[in-house]
């Protein structure tokens, strides 16, 4: 079954799709609330928190995502897809999330803006706490040590033990790079951008 890719007509949805079909699975735009039926939806997320989530509220969205992840399917956020699944971000004056993470979005207190590759380690069986587990077993990998891309002005703050945390560097320790929590991922680094390791991790993660 097709990868859905949510479109509210704000985020790089053709470089998401690029990226998903370069590890030979195919994709589907989804552009209405009722469209979601794939067992892994994409929530991506390029602009503001304020204008995305009322993208979102308009179109019936923000309750096909959350019956989606009642159901047990997987749901994978990016960047700013990624901190709308939180309970809220101070951006625009403050946006109420999804709520799907135990978490909160704040301005990064370090620079203005955090636009750089960092150092990214990964090991798959970390997750064994977790469902969020690869069906379609596009590769035998289990580990990954690459360096992938970061664009943004906000960051998360999990608030939850229960999940796993990775954060995003020794400079930005309590903002998190990739959250785990059962059938849900959020990520904020832009792996459609991270060259092999973004492949390498889409590889693991469908």
């Amino acid at each position: 079954m097709p990868v859905d890719i949510l479109d509210v007509g704000s985020g790089n949805i053709s470089s998401i799709q690029n990226w998903i079909e370069r590890a030979n699975v195919s994709t589907r735009i989804v552009t209405k609330s009722t469209g979601i039926k794939s067992d892994l939806l994409i929530l991506p997320g390029v602009g503001s928190a304020g204008s995305y989530m009322e993208r979102l509220k308009k179109g019936g969205f923000d309750q096909a995502i959350l019956e989606h992840v009642d159901k047990g399917k997987r749901l994978l956020g990016i960047c700013l897809g990624f901190q709308l699944m939180g309970l809220s971000s101070e951006e625009d004056g403050g946006v109420e999330g999804l709520g799907i993470l135990n978490g909160s979005v704040t301005k990064l207190d370090l620079t203005l803006s955090h636009n750089s590759w960092e150092n990214f380690k990964f090991n798959r069986d970390d997750l064994c706490d977790q469902s969020f587990n690869s069906n379609r077993k596009l590769t035998r990998k289990k580990k990954i040590d690459g360096r992938v891309f970061f664009n943004h002005e906000y960051g998360f703050l999990n608030q939850d033990e229960n999940v796993f945390n990775k954060s995003i560097s020794p400079e930005y320790a309590k903002y998190s790079s990739m959250v785990v929590k059962d059938n849900i991922i959020g990520i904020q680094f832009h792996p459609e951008k991270s060259q092999r390791t973004g492949l390498e991790l889409i590889s693991m993660i469908l």
